[in-house]
């Protein structure tokens, strides 16, 4: 089940039984679980709202097992997923559990798939996947913002702003509430506004750049270089951050390689949950033989301050030659 139903099946009051809650963008996931929290009458939302960090069966059925207290209906949110003993016993109780509690197994980051007790829930639908939200989805979701927050942006606009701030949509919310404030209620976030107020994420705008030479359109990675300094990112800046990305890729790749199970590729890079499922999809797509050009542009990368400080070349020169390393002959 994707995000969008399940938060219609919110909107619409008809969550029963337990759901698995994981995925990469944490901010829309923990709205979710608001969302749900807010259909529990306000005045026993305390008495009706149990938190568990363990997924010890006994300890979750008893939670599950309690009725409501002057109200609808109850919510047991576990912030761990049960493994061998407890997910058979889970497993085994969950078609029994009262109608009127909603149990949420509420995961950080990617859910280990392929365990007994979520390949259950997924034969019911009941496993809610909240990937990172691809530019076009960012840029609708950044509409409902507006929306929200009384004011007033045009789709163009929206998918502007989502090109300078990425896609996380923490840092979305944040950015764009200085947007609003900056606009004013009723009124219209003009492109102008986005180019004086929003934070530029170099992160996510030097990925896209590495991404278009990763899918052999150097032209197009090369226009995108371009317009990345020309609104004023200096080269050495551009050339760590590629260099970064460009040594996740590869270590992505050889976990990969080695047979290594996305979930646990993905806890083991360093970077965010986000960042982290962009750069295994990178990795995934790599073509053998790009390999060992992306490696070899890494190490250009790097060497493009020593050439800078040293004078033996200028920055924004030894920047290209490195991403023309990825160029196929």
């Amino acid at each position: 089940m994707d995000r969008n139903a399940f938060f219609n099946l919110i909107k619409e009051n008809r969550l029963s039984g337990a759901y698995l809650l994981h995925g990469a963008e944490e901010y829309v996931k923990d709205s979710a679980v608001s969302s749900v929290l807010a259909t529990v009458e306000e005045a026993t939302r305390a008495l009706n709202v149990d938190t568990l960090e363990s997924a010890e069966a006994n300890a979750l059925m008893l939670a599950c097992d309690a009725l409501p207290f002057f109200a609808e209906r109850r919510v047991v949110i576990c912030r761990a997923m049960p493994k061998d003993s407890d997910a058979k016993a889970l497993l085994a109780y969950l078609p029994k559990m009262p109608a009127t509690t909603l149990l949420l197994f509420l995961l950080r980051g990617e859910a280990e798939l392929k365990l007994t007790f979520p390949k259950a829930l997924a034969k019911e639908d009941r496993i809610v996947a909240f990937t990172q939200l691809s530019e076009a989805e960012a840029a609708r979701w950044v509409g409902q913002l507006a929306r929200r927050r009384g004011v007033t942006i045009l789709p163009e606009t929206a998918r502007f702003f989502v090109t300078l701030a990425g896609t996380d949509c923490a840092r979305l919310a944040n950015e764009f509430e200085k947007l609003a404030c900056y606009a004013g209620d009723g009124n219209e976030i003009t492109k102008k506004a986005v180019e004086t107020v929003v934070t530029r994420d170099l992160d996510f705008i030097v990925f896209s750049v590495l991404d278009y030479f990763l899918a052999e359109k150097p032209e197009d990675g090369f226009r995108a270089l371009g317009a990345v300094l020309k609104d004023g990112e200096k080269p050495l800046d551009v050339a760590r951050v590629l260099a970064d990305k460009a040594k996740l890729t590869l270590e992505a790749r050889r976990l990969i390689d080695r047979k290594q199970q996305k979930d646990a590729i993905l806890k083991a890079l360093p970077c965010s949950p986000g960042y982290a499922y962009r750069v295994y999809e990178s990795a995934r797509r790599l073509k053998t033989a790009q390999v060992p050009r992306l490696a070899a542009a890494t190490k250009a990368l790097v060497e493009v301050a020593p050439l800078q400080f040293t004078g033996r070349m200028k920055a924004s020169d030894a920047l290209e030659r490195a991403l023309l390393l990825l160029v196929a002959e």
